[in-house]
């Protein structure tokens, strides 16, 4: 490490709260409502963090510098994700500290009573923009991964949502299934029927299927892996509201549903069931 490295990174750490306010400055140019009473303190903590991440580059070991950001990073972005703050805006913040703090690069190269050479300013320049870039490539990465393991989390509750076991008395229970069934919602019906079951400790759950427009073979063939696994787990299912379609499909896969108890509507399953 150089003094002239040195006395960069003093400076800079010793100005990262004007660094601060002058990105807190562009941020509100670009978005008035960006920081508020009950934000700026916190954001003013993050952007500092940010500005000691990046300056220690000029001094230290750069996988030490990368092992930071990796792990700050994730937690930023953690944040961020939950409260849906927009990844632009993100970046965009990321960009205005980039030039905010090239411009205090800049006024050290002025004050400083050391020689700066070209080399020097191209080094640092290089070093900076490499340090901003990861910082990006990094957030970004952790981002996109935990919206996504939200959204999956989200689509999967709904869909568990939509497929409630709803218990009419006790040991007993109704599946009304309604909607479009594709193979992922399949095998989250498979799924979220066994462990409700097992949770309501039911032994006879009666599935209506009456408002189901269509199924296709291989949702078919889970149907029946739902039929088998509920026997396992010593619960008697009883169908009602089977289409025509579904007849088909099922005699065409030669299923056989002949040990199950069928019946057109729910109404008549529930009555010859009443006992």
């Amino acid at each position: 490490m150089s003094k002239l490295n040195e006395d960069l990174y003093n400076y800079l750490i010793e100005n990262k709260s004007k660094i601060t306010d002058e990105w807190i400055t562009c941020q509100l140019l670009a978005n008035p409502t960006y920081v508020t009473l009950k934000t700026e303190a916190y954001l003013r903590k993050e952007n500092e963090a940010l500005i000691e991440a990046i300056t220690s580059i000029f001094v230290q070991n750069k996988d030490k510098f990368k092992e930071y950001i990796d792990n700050r990073a994730f937690k930023v972005a953690e944040k961020r994700a939950t409260e849906s703050f927009p990844i632009h805006e993100s970046i965009q913040g990321f960009n205005n500290t980039r030039k905010v703090y090239w411009n205090f690069v800049q006024e050290f190269i002025k004050s400083t009573d050391k020689i700066v050479t070209v080399d020097d300013v191209s080094s640092w320049s290089n070093e900076m923009n490499s340090a901003f870039d990861y910082i990006v490539q990094i957030f970004s990465k952790h981002h996109y991964e935990l919206t996504q393991q939200m959204l999956e989390y989200q689509q999967a509750l709904i869909l568990e949502l939509s497929s409630p076991v709803i218990p009419i008395k006790e040991g007993i229970g109704v599946l009304p299934l309604v909607g479009k069934i594709d193979s992922q919602r399949s095998q989250i019906i498979l799924e979220s029927t066994l462990e409700q079951c097992t949770a309501k400790k039911l032994f006879t759950i009666f599935i209506d299927l009456s408002g189901v427009p269509i199924l296709d073979t291989m949702v078919a063939q889970q149907l029946y892996q739902l039929l088998v696994a509920l026997k396992l787990i010593g619960v008697e299912p009883i169908f009602s509201g089977i289409r025509p379609e579904l007849a088909r499909t099922a005699l065409s896969l030669e299923i056989d549903f002949s040990s199950i108890k069928i019946y057109s509507t729910l109404s008549q399953a529930l009555i010859a069931h009443q006992n």
